[in-house]
């Protein structure tokens, strides 16, 4: 689904949904190349859908070994402590697949100022 791309510049992305995306101005800000490989139907805008499936990829990625959390090990090239630790909202060290996609529900929906369900 994704077009072939260096996976760093991806995981970029989910680093940045998982810091906080304040705003639509955020990942307009990001490299158009590296948005276009998420705009799956190339309309210039990221629905949920699109959001979603992003994320999934990014979490799978994320976590090698493939447990269903990402530890600080796996999260460190993409967040700082400080970022971590706002996700791991259970402080176990740990942020799990429910947490992950509680931080990125909360993103999406922060980012999409206008409520219309896509980012622009």
């Amino acid at each position: 689904m994704l077009k072939a791309l260096k996976m760093k510049p991806l995981l970029l992305i989910a680093s940045v949904a998982l810091a906080g995306v304040a705003s639509a101005e955020t990942v307009a800000e990001l490299h158009e190349k590296e948005l276009n490989a998420i705009d799956a139907n190339n309309d210039g805008f990221l629905s949920k859908d699109e959001f979603n499936a992003f994320s999934d990829y990014a979490f799978q990625t994320m976590d090698e070994d493939k447990n269903g959390t990402l530890g600080l090990d796996e999260a460190k090239p993409f967040l700082d402590i400080k970022q971590f630790q706002n996700v791991d909202r259970n402080d176990d060290s740990f942020i799990s697949r429910a947490e992950y996609d509680a931080q990125m529900e909360n993103d999406f929906t922060t980012a999409d100022q206008d409520g219309n369900g896509q980012l622009d």
